[in-house]
Formats: C-alpha cells, sequence, structure tokens
C-alpha cells in the first residue's frame, strides 16, 4: 500500500499462505473459525471474594473484570492475535482496545449504546477495572457518545447517500486514507468485541463478524450456571460453569495458534492471581 495506517502496521515476512489467505478469503465471516470453551467458576468465584472483602462500589472487581482482563493479557502475550485484515493486507494492531454494548438504563426501553476502551500492555486487573468503569460511566452519561453523534448524522441522510457514504469510507479503509480521527472513537476497530450476555441471563450464542470495520474476534459470554462435568478423580459431580464462545477470523493466525492461546484464557479465568500483576512482572 502507497500510505501507512494510523492503527496498525504491515506484518512483514509473512508465510506464503498466510499471505494468500486475505485473497483466498475475502471476507471475515467466509474466514470464520468458531470456539468454545465451558470455564469452572468456583475457584474464580472464592478468588472475588477475597480480592473484594475491602472493596466497595465501582471498586468491586467483577468476574466480567476477571475476563476483560484476560482478554488484555492474550492481546499482550499472544499478539499475533492482535492483527487484523484490512485490502488483502494483515496488520499488526498499534494498541490493545476491546469493545462492548452498554445500556443507558435497566429497562426494557433503555437505550443500548458501544463503548470502546484503549488499554496499556502492562495493564493489571485494578487497571482494567478502573478503564472499563470509566468507559462505562461515559456511555451511560445522558450526553451521546461520539459514536452516537456520528450515527445521528449520517442515519439522517437518504438511504442511497448513506449507501454511497459507506462505500467511500470502504475504499478509504482499504487504502488507508481513512484518518486516525475517525478510526480511535469507533467501536468496530477494535482488538475484541466482548458481548456479556450472562449480565441478562442468557446463554452464549456464536456471534458473526463484522465485515465493517477491524474486529477479527467476537467473545459472547453466557450467563453462570450449574452443570454435570467430570471431577479430577474421574467421578461424574455438578460445578458451577460459564460458556464463552468465539468467532475468530482465521486469516490473521491458525487456528492452533488460537486454540493454545485459549488455554491460558483459561487457566487465567480460572486462576486471576497472576492478572495483578503486569505480564512481564
Amino acid at each position: 500500500m502507497l500510505f501507512t495506517r494510523p492503527d496498525g502496521d504491515r506484518v512483514a515476512n509473512l508465510p506464503l499462505l498466510r499471505r494468500f489467505m486475505p485473497y483466498l478469503m475475502r471476507g471475515r465471516n467466509e474466514a470464520a473459525v468458531y470456539l468454545d470453551q465451558t470455564i469452572q467458576v468456583a475457584a474464580t468465584k472464592r478468588w472475588l471474594d477475597e480480592v473484594n472483602v475491602d472493596r466497595q462500589g465501582d471498586e468491586r472487581i467483577t468476574f466480567y473484570h476477571v475476563i476483560l482482563a484476560s482478554l488484555v493479557r492474550i492481546m499482550a502475550t499472544r499478539e499475533r492475535l492482535n492483527r487484523f485484515v484490512v485490502g488483502g493486507t494483515i496488520y499488526q494492531r498499534r494498541g490493545i482496545s476491546i469493545s462492548f454494548a452498554v445500556k443507558k438504563n435497566f429497562a426494557d426501553a433503555g437505550k443500548l449504546t458501544t463503548v470502546k476502551v484503549e488499554f496499556e500492555r502492562s495493564d493489571t486487573i485494578e487497571d482494567v477495572a478502573r478503564r472499563v468503569a470509566e468507559a462505562i460511566g461515559t456511555g451511560r452519561a445522558e450526553s451521546a457518545t461520539t459514536s452516537e453523534k456520528e450515527m445521528a448524522v449520517v442515519t439522517a441522510m437518504p438511504g442511497f447517500m448513506l449507501r454511497l457514504l459507506m462505500a467511500l469510507q470502504r475504499l478509504a479503509d482499504a487504502c488507508n486514507l481513512l484518518p486516525a480521527s475517525m478510526i480511535r472513537p469507533d467501536p468496530l476497530y477494535a482488538s475484541v468485541f466482548v458481548a456479556n450476555l450472562g449480565s441478562i441471563g442468557l446463554e452464549a450464542p456464536f456471534h458473526h463478524l463484522f465485515e465493517y470495520g477491524t474486529v477479527p474476534i467476537f467473545v459472547t459470554i453466557g450467563r453462570i450456571h450449574k452443570a454435570p462435568v467430570v471431577l479430577d478423580d474421574d467421578t461424574l459431580g455438578v460445578a458451577e460453569v460459564v460458556d464463552i464462545k468465539y468467532s475468530f477470523d482465521e486469516r490473521i493466525a491458525d487456528g492452533f495458534y488460537c486454540a493454545r492461546s485459549l488455554e491460558r484464557f483459561a487457566r487465567w479465568l480460572e486462576d486471576p492471581s497472576d492478572l495483578q500483576r503486569p505480564p512481564d512482572a
């Protein structure tokens, strides 16, 4: 490409097959691989009880914070997952960002908005919880977010003008002409998109990937529930578990690399104590 991107750097020296894959599979959903995990949460809940003894209100660490902190740690230590494809080229994302939906208020008619949170590679779970609390506060504020203001403008246009605008946006993005001021606040230009359906008592479905933007991984989290499991002594028992499902753009990294990364992710969910320290500590 003639121009550099504000959000990523072209990955050099890729294997030939990896370099060819964005042309073989042009869209994210064509290249999607679906994975799921069932995580036992008893040890995690005990850890949360211990770490929250002296915490109040927004200072409390939640299971959702554990999941987000584990995702940040995966992106920091397994950097191939923090890549994306635009215009047939694979890029290494410069930062770590996670997007998720926020209800303005917990009512059937409550508006839904999306927020995007930027993280540092060295963030601990306390850092993640603080950044997330600030982002949720912004998302639930009465004033409109940047994305809401932009959508209010473009959706006021006639349909044919909106389709033309979106086509021009996609072309500018493919040519690396989209400015950082448009990419930075957009929740669909992120490392991961997370949907915490367990917070409203729902199971986790597999979710599609967005062709717009650069999100290569979509994570859905189900409700914590009891399920039959094989115990350490090989007997059948009942344990509290959570189902997590992933939609993954295989063009950024192979399925083996992703599966190994998810093994680490599961270990952090089951024992979050490592997340209290920076990854290199």
